[in-house]
């Protein structure tokens, strides 16, 4: 379905299916982690490598606690920016004691607090949730949603159509690296205010 409710995108994430959601940058394709066949249908509809990990979209800094994230003090100047922290994907250590049986098999994870309301409003519903951005592994994202949906292996289960998105990938920033570095610039491309510089 095709619409912008953020009490029936989360009904469907809880119950195993895939959204497609427009993002504070670019289309992401969206999961609930307890839900592993949603996530593997993520890596279905994209065609993309196993390997390869996704980010977590947490709403605040409870849900990084809940999924045994370690904040650096480093990293809390940029979360408390409301302005860019939606533009960044930080990557964080894991709790080996805390880290939830479906981050089991990783010791750090990249999340993302998005700023836009109708995904807040999700997250809110369901907690943290799986995410990627919405193309065909190896190409740019889609930035229409029909663009999106005709490069894609199949049709995820809720689509919210946010119009044309012309946006960039989010900036990439290690907090699990000492000192902190940015892995990819992106969305938020000047950050030498906080002291960070590129790999």
């Amino acid at each position: 379905m095709t619409e912008s409710d953020p009490k029936a995108a989360a009904s469907a994430l809880l119950v195993g299916g895939v959204a497609l959601l427009p993002t504070d940058t670019v289309y992401g394709l969206v999961a609930h982690p307890e839900q592993p066949l949603a996530a593997r249908r993520i890596f279905q509809l994209k065609r993309r490598p196993d390997a390869l990990r996704l980010q977590v979209l947490a709403g605040s800094l409870v849900h990084l606690e809940r999924i045994g994230a370690q904040l650096p003090p480093a990293a809390e100047a940029l979360l408390s920016n409301d302005t860019i922290k939606g533009g960044i994907t930080f990557i964080f250590a894991l709790d080996p004691a805390l880290r939830p049986e479906w981050l089991a098999d990783r010791d750090e994870v990249g999340v993302r607090f998005p700023a836009d309301v109708f995904i807040q409003s999700i997250i809110s519903e369901t907690g943290p949730l799986y995410a990627t951005s919405a193309n065909a592994h190896g190409k740019p994202p889609g930035e229409t949603v029909a663009d999106i949906l005709a490069d894609l292996d199949g049709a995820p289960d809720y689509v919210a159509d946010g119009g044309r998105l012309v946006g960039v990938n989010s900036t990439v920033v290690n907090f699990n690296a000492d000192p902190p570095r940015i892995e990819r610039l992106g969305a938020v491309d000047d950050l030498t205010a906080y002291g960070l510089g590129h790999a």
